[in-house]
């Protein structure tokens, strides 16, 4: 499970935000799958909703970045008063999704 350090993190999805094509939850996520470049999933995305996130990712090839924020930290990152379990990045670059991937 690879650990992402905070600033490049805030970087990536400050960028992801920025055109507003991103999915944002877990449940928007399954269905913007398709087209993503990657989907970073919290450690407290539920069970059934990860297990079902990570298995259209990979029908799609779609990389899983697995973070240890929980979803409140996740949802300050991106500035949003609701907790955020699953972000799917649409328009970031392939050079983000694998610096956040490793």
């Amino acid at each position: 499970m690879p650990m992402v350090d905070n600033p490049q993190l805030s970087k990536v999805l400050k960028e992801a935000m920025k055109g507003g094509k991103s999915a944002v939850g877990a449940k928007e996520c399954i269905a913007a799958v398709k087209g993503s470049k990657g989907v970073l999933v919290t450690k407290s995305v539920p069970v059934a909703l990860g297990a079902k996130l990570r298995e259209e990712a990979k029908k799609h090839n779609v990389p899983v970045i697995e973070l240890t924020h929980s979803s409140a930290e996740l949802a300050r990152l991106v500035g949003r008063p609701y907790r955020v379990s699953a972000i799917a990045l649409r328009n970031v670059s392939d050079t983000d999704v694998k610096l956040l991937s490793k």
